[in-house]
């Protein structure tokens, strides 16, 4: 979600282009807080504070130049929007800062730029943000669903329920099958189960009694309860298996 206000934080040792800066700039934040230092040690100490939502700097200072401003933001606060605002830097230079993690460049002749340059930085982020998180929770989600499928004490088979092929298993279907996990998934059902009929169990639920292939060619009579889902709005099916007790493999 866009800010309504912002923490800025200006590399510039010229006072006057730093006023200009947040007069531009609080047009549209009125209420941002703009943070000025010019040495090193400031800027040091600011980025250690972490309380930054966005970086200006100036390319070419006393002692201190862009490149090094853009390393050190690089190494404290890398997921923060960096644009150079500057009247010295070239257009070979911006190249090369862009492909350093710099966000964006602005010309001081050309202040103009500063606001769009910003709200562009600032979505884009917002945007990294909101993607990363979205991946951290599906790989809380994948490894909670890792957890709960090795849990299950049936060999547990998830295929795709159009092309049947099996894309996921457990170690209870290895050692039923006598095969690794690496040799199950991307075959087809039918390379491991060799139907015979449908049934029913004690509570009515419907369920297949078959016969599982080993890798060895060995069959194993089982009971098959299947269950149809989606992920992902992907058709799937999720087969549990139970060895049957006291008949014969072949």
């Amino acid at each position: 979600m866009m800010k309504s206000t912002l923490r800025i934080l200006n590399l510039e040792d010229n006072a006057n282009d730093a006023e200009l800066n947040h007069a531009m700039l609080s047009a549209r934040w009125p209420h941002c807080e703009f943070l000025r230092v010019d040495t090193r040690n400031a800027y040091v100490h600011a980025l250690k504070s972490g309380e930054v939502d966005l970086i200006l700097s100036d390319f070419t200072m006393p002692g201190f130049n862009g490149n090094e401003a853009l390393a050190l933001a690089q190494q404290h606060l890398p997921h923060i929007p960096f644009l150079f605002v500057s009247g010295t830097i070239g257009e070979d230079t911006a190249i090369e800062v862009l492909k350093n993690g710099a966000t964006d460049y602005v010309l001081k002749h050309r202040l103009m730029r500063l606001i769009p340059a910003v709200d562009r930085a600032l979505h884009e982020a917002d945007e990294r943000i909101e993607r990363e998180r979205a991946e951290e929770s599906m790989r809380q989600s994948e490894h909670k669903y890792r957890e709960l499928f090795e849990c299950l004490g049936e060999a547990a088979f998830l295929a795709d329920e159009v092309g049947g092929k099996i894309i996921d298993t457990n170690r209870a279907a290895e050692k039923l099958l006598g095969c690794t996990r690496g040799d199950i998934i991307g075959h087809k059902q039918t390379q491991f189960f060799a139907p015979d009929g449908a049934t029913t169990d004690g509570n009515g639920h419907s369920a297949i009694e078959c016969k599982a292939i080993r890798a060895n060619g060995e069959t194993v009579p089982i009971t098959v309860h299947p269950t149809r889902l989606t992920l992902y709005g992907r058709p799937l099916v999720l087969k549990l298996c139970h060895e049957l007790p006291g008949k014969t493999s072949t």
